[in-house]
Formats: structure tokens, sequence, C-alpha cells
């Protein structure tokens, strides 16, 4: 912790709850029909959230800063947070919207997302008190496309944060409206310290089907550090002008994706805040990645670091 912070990393953005359902039985359901699932948990979601989640189990100190209702899905998110260490003082409520809900279907090797967004798009840049960035060492924001509310204000947020002595990162995650709107975009990458996308957000943001290609266009864009999910094959780590570093996957049976890069950022940017060398930062990333597709649910499977250190083969004894 850097003298005078509070915070390791203040988490901003949408906060729900996920309900996962498993074992499907068939490629996937079709309007018409009715098809049959093993079972369902309620379990933390939200891709900053659970990012921020098991970046506190890995032995960072979080804080973050939502939006939710005053319902059972908003308290079951606060609760969660609690039980977790994470500071929670910024999470607001309001009283004109409702808490969002994904449910995640999850098959074998993937898994498909429907969200109702309720207060992830209510929530805007005027939610987060900029003093929070003078006690934080680190801003993560996930979710760029899908909260409509925050994408506006965000290269000010961010250019606040960097006036702050804060560092930043941003997953764009998945656009549900399929527009992949680029507006302002170039602005915040310009104040981003570490993009994370996975391989298909990065092929849709940029047009680019090769992945080279893609990287290269994302850092013409402005992109500094780019930080790429590659699923089971692994992570790549590139910086403007020189050549990516890739460190391959784990090999696990997956039991459910949900979460699994929000587990990969968690361990990318834990890594990266102790100030570890980018082949590190990738191993301990894939570790991440790979034990939460091994459980079910975002926070299911990674549950501290030495877990992740022993799967990465990471020495404990040399990190903090």
């Amino acid at each position: 912790m850097s003298i005078g912070r509070t915070f390791d990393v203040l988490a901003v953005g949408e906060l729900n709850p996920d309900l996962i359902l498993s074992g499907i039985h068939a490629d996937g359901p079709a309007p018409g029909t009715e098809q049959l699932f093993d079972d369902e948990i309620l379990a933390l979601g939200s891709s900053t959230a659970i990012a921020c989640v098991l970046m506190q189990r890995l032995g960072l100190s979080t804080a973050f800063c939502g939006l939710i209702g005053d319902d059972t899905h908003g308290r079951f998110c606060v609760d969660t947070l609690d039980a977790e260490g994470v500071n929670r003082t910024a999470v607001q409520v309001t009283p004109d919207g409702a808490t969002g809900i994904t449910v995640s279907v999850s098959y074998p090797t993937d898994r498909l997302l429907l969200t109702r967004p309720g207060t992830m798009t209510q929530f805007n840049a005027a939610h987060v008190d900029t003093a929070l960035l003078a006690r934080s060492r680190h801003l993560h924001v996930g979710s760029y496309f899908l909260q409509t509310g925050l994408r506006p204000g965000l290269a000010g947020l961010f250019a606040a944060a960097r006036a702050a002595g804060c560092s930043t990162s941003l997953d764009f995650g998945w656009d549900p409206s399929g527009q992949w709107d680029r507006t302002g975009l170039a602005d915040v990458l310009a104040l981003t310290d570490v993009v994370l996308p996975n391989r298909d957000e990065l092929r849709a943001v940029t047009g680019q089907a090769d992945i080279d290609a893609g990287l290269a266009a994302l850092h013409d864009l402005g992109a500094r550090e780019i930080a790429l999910k590659l699923g089971k094959d692994g992570g790549s780590m590139s910086l403007a002008g020189t050549p990516p570093i890739r460190r391959a996957g784990h090999v696990v049976d997956v039991v459910d994706t949900t979460g699994a890069g929000d587990a990969f950022n968690a361990g990318y940017l834990a890594a990266r805040l102790e100030g570890w060398l980018a082949e590190d930062r990738l191993r301990l990333a894939n570790a991440c990645g790979a034990l939460t597709a091994a459980a079910r649910g975002g926070t299911g499977g990674l549950h501290n670091r030495a877990q992740a250190l022993d799967l990465a083969g990471l020495d404990p004894n040399t990190r903090r």
C-alpha cells in the first residue's frame, strides 16, 4: 500500500447478482420448446464487482462504488461485498430503480448472458465521489459498453484519476446492443493504463479478425498496454511498438466460464500493482481464470492467493 492511500483498488461500475443455470442438456433453449437443466445458484455478478472481490482475495485492499435499488438483489450484493471485506461505503441506493440481474446459461465451454440492466445503466460518473481517487492506487472499470450511463463521463473520471495519481484499467465487456459505438472511446483509452479485452471484444471493437492486427489497431486507437484474454489458450500482453508476450493457459475440467475473464483481470491487475514482470502477470492471470472456470459462479473457484500462486507455479516466498 502506498503512503496516504487507503485502497489498492477502487472498482467503479455495475453491481448485480448472477442467476447461473448449469447442466443444460441441449445446444440451447429455443422458442417453443422446454428444456431441462441440472442446477442453479445465485452468486455475485457483474464484471467490475467480480474482479473487485477476487482482487480482495488475492491480498489487495479494495473499495467498490456503484448503484443499487432498495431491493432483495441489491441487499444480496452489499451483503456479499461485506462478507468479502470489500469497502462498500460508496455503494449508493436509489428508490427510483431496481437492481439489475444477469441470468447466465452455462454450457460446457462458454456461457450465454441475459441481462436486465436496472440500475446498471442509471449509474453515472456523478455518482462517484472523486475524493476516493486520491485514497486509491488504482481505478478499475468493467463492462464499458453495457454501462451506457457511465460511458459519457468516463473520460472525465479517468482524467480525475490521473490527476489524483491513480492508475486506470478498463474492460470492454460485451455490447448487448451490437453497435460497438466507439464514440468517445479514444478519449478514454488515452487516459487508460491497461485495457483488458477478450478475443471476441477485440475483434468487435477493431474490426480485425487477426489477433495481432487487432492489437495493433487497438494501440492505434490509443491503448497503451493491452492484456488480452484468450480463454483456454491463456493470455497475451502487448505494449505499443513491441511484440506481444503470450503465456499458455491451463487444462482444467470446465464447469462454468462465468467470471473467468474477470478473474483474469483480477490476477493481472494484482500482479501489475505489485510490479511483477509481464510474463508473471500473465501466469497469475491465467491461473485465476482457470480456477474460476473450474467452479460455478464468478467467485466460486478462486479462494485465495496461495491457491492461484500454486497453479501458476509461482513461488509464494518471493511475493507479498
